[in-house]
Parts: structure tokens; sequence; C-alpha cells
């Protein structure tokens, strides 16, 4: 994939944050496009954590959707890295990349 390929996958994603909560899977099917066709399961996760760094970089808020009606998403108050982190250990507590909805979402400002 080639940087301007990339960088278009990453302002969707950004894009989509600020239209409305961001949920896993646009970014999952983000983080398979940037990964190639063919790659493996720790090639897209590594694809999905450099989308999210890269987002985290742009002002893009992790957090869990707030179960309050009128609420969107609540941050974590995480540093970058914690954050990465966290989302790498919940990755691989799943077998089912569908799963990982649960995860968390993305809103930016």
């Amino acid at each position: 994939m080639t940087e301007a390929s990339y960088a278009e996958e990453l302002e969707y994603l950004i894009e989509y944050a600020r239209s409305a909560p961001l949920y896993f899977s646009p970014l999952r099917d983000a983080a398979e496009t940037v990964a190639g066709k063919g790659s493996t399961e720790d090639q897209i996760q590594a694809a999905t954590l450099r989308l999210i760094s890269d987002m985290l970089d742009q002002g893009v808020r992790i957090g869990d959707m707030s179960p309050r009606k009128g609420e969107d998403v609540l941050p974590w108050n995480l540093s970058k890295e914690e954050a990465l982190q966290r989302v790498a250990k919940e990755m691989r507590q799943y077998d089912n990349p569908i799963d990982f909805i649960d995860i968390c979402w993305f809103t930016a400002p």
C-alpha cells in the first residue's frame, strides 16, 4: 500500500469519527486494506494499531460508548501508549475479529 492510500484510509476514519462515533468494524476494514490482501492476523492487528496511533495523534479520542442517552464516547483518559497497549491486549483476547466491536469506540471534535 502506498503512503497516499494509507493517508486516505486514515482521513476517512478521522472524518467518520468527527461526524459520528466510530465503532471498530470500519477500523478493522481499513486495517485489512492497509495490511493488504493475504495478510496474517498479526499484520492486520499491527495495521490496526498504526491507524489508531495516527488517529490519536490527530486528536481522535478513544473510549467506551456511554450507556446514557445523549452521550457518545466516554474517553479512557489513558496515554496514547496505554491506550494502544489496551487495544492490543483486548484484540488478543478474542478469537473472532467480529468481537473486536466490544473493544472501543472513537470520536473527534
